[in-house]
C-alpha cells in the first residue's frame, strides 16, 4: 500500500467516525488527504470501497469466528452438547471480545457509522445465525426425549436481541477492556441461566 493510500485511508477513518458514512463525501477525504478528486477515485472507486477497505477485514473475522463456533457446537455429540450448553458460544464471544478491543475503531464503524453499508446489519446477521443454532438444538433435544417448552418465535428473537445489543453496548459506551470482561462474563451467566428456565432445565 502506498503513503497515498495510507493517507486516504487515516482521513477516511475519522472522517467516518465523526460524520458516518452518509455525510461524508469523497470530495472532503480528497481534501484532507490532499489529493484531487480525480485521483482519489484512482485509488478507491467509490466511498464504499473505502468503508470496505477500513472494516472488512476485522467484520469477516467476527462472523467467521461467530459461524465456526455454531458449527462446532452442531457437531458435538447429544449428551456433550447439553452438558456443556453454551461453552463453546461462550469461549467464542470473549475470542469476539478480545478481538474487537485489538480492532476498536473498526468495530465503531461498523456500529456507529455503518448506515448506508452492508456492514450496517452485522448484529442482526450474528442473530440470525445463534436463533438458527438455538432452533436446531431445541429439535435435537426434543427428538432425544427433553420435553422442552414451547417457545414463542418473538420472545426467542426479544432475548437474542436482548443479548447481542448488551454485549455491542461495550463498544457503544468505549467501556474499559477489563470492565468489559466482566460485564461480558455476567452477562453470560445471565442468558445462560435464563435459557435453562425457558428449557425447562434449571
Amino acid at each position: 500500500m502506498s503513503d497515498t493510500e495510507r493517507k486516504i485511508l487515516e482521513v477516511a477513518k475519522k472522517e467516518f467516525l465523526e460524520r458516518g458514512f452518509q455525510g461524508t463525501s469523497m470530495r472532503r477525504i480528497a481534501a484532507l488527504a490532499g489529493v484531487t478528486t480525480g485521483a482519489l477515485y484512482g485509488y478507491f472507486e467509490s466511498k464504499e470501497k473505502i468503508f470496505d477497505s477500513l472494516v472488512k477485514t476485522s467484520y469477516d473475522a467476527v462472523m467467521a469466528a461467530y459461524k465456526d463456533a455454531h458449527e462446532e457446537f452442531a457437531a458435538l455429540p447429544y449428551d456433550t452438547q447439553v452438558s456443556g450448553m453454551g461453552d463453546i458460544t461462550a469461549r467464542c464471544v470473549e475470542w469476539c471480545l478480545e478481538y474487537i478491543y485489538d480492532h476498536l475503531d473498526e468495530f465503531r464503524l461498523i456500529l456507529m457509522c455503518s448506515e448506508g453499508t452492508r456492514y450496517s446489519n452485522m448484529v442482526e446477521e450474528m442473530m440470525k445465525v445463534e436463533e438458527e443454532s438455538t432452533e436446531e438444538f431445541i429439535i435435537l433435544m426434543r427428538k432425544n426425549g427433553m420435553e422442552i417448552p414451547e417457545i414463542d418465535p418473538l420472545l426467542e428473537h426479544m432475548i437474542t436481541s436482548g443479548y447481542f445489543v448488551s454485549f455491542f453496548e461495550i463498544v457503544r459506551h468505549s467501556v474499559p477492556r477489563e470492565e468489559a470482561r466482566v460485564y461480558v462474563k455476567n452477562l453470560q451467566a445471565f442468558y445462560k441461566a435464563g435459557w435453562e428456565r425457558l428449557f425447562g432445565m434449571g
